[in-house]
């Protein structure tokens, strides 16, 4: 083999790697990324909810409660109806009971569910959501 030859190959080889590298990194590696804290300063009582852009927190007989508002078929933002005790989806008609569980519509999966912990003073909420 010619050095000529040798330093070609040598050459794109390492350009492949140096430029294929961080892709390799973004495919290889899961980067941790911490929850998301959404403070809710107010009490709430059984039968109330408060709704967030991104959850519907309920307070029940089995404590606080966060129940996602996108919607597990196609992401859609979700509507809680509080009359009929549903969660509605506007884009395809996918229906979720209080507790997030599938009722009917396209979608076939539950409402995700976020960790709910009291505030020490006990006058709110903290929300962990996924990052």
């Amino acid at each position: 083999m010619k050095r000529r030859n040798l330093l070609k190959k040598t050459f794109f080889w390492f350009t492949g790697v140096l430029l294929s590298w961080p892709l390799l990194d973004f495919i290889i590696t899961k980067r941790y990324r911490p929850p998301r804290e959404v403070r809710i300063s107010r009490k709430i009582v059984a039968g109330e909810f408060i709704v967030e852009p991104e959850f519907v927190l309920f307070q029940n007989e089995n404590g606080p409660t966060a129940i996602s508002r996108t919607c597990t078929h196609l992401g859609c933002r979700i509507n809680y109806l509080p009359e009929e005790k549903i969660f509605l989806c506007p884009c395809h008609q996918s229906r979720f009971s209080m507790q997030g569980k599938y009722i009917s519509g396209p979608a076939r999966k539950n409402l995700g569910t976020f960790k709910v912990v009291p505030m020490e003073d006990g006058q709110g909420f903290t929300v962990f959501l996924p990052a």
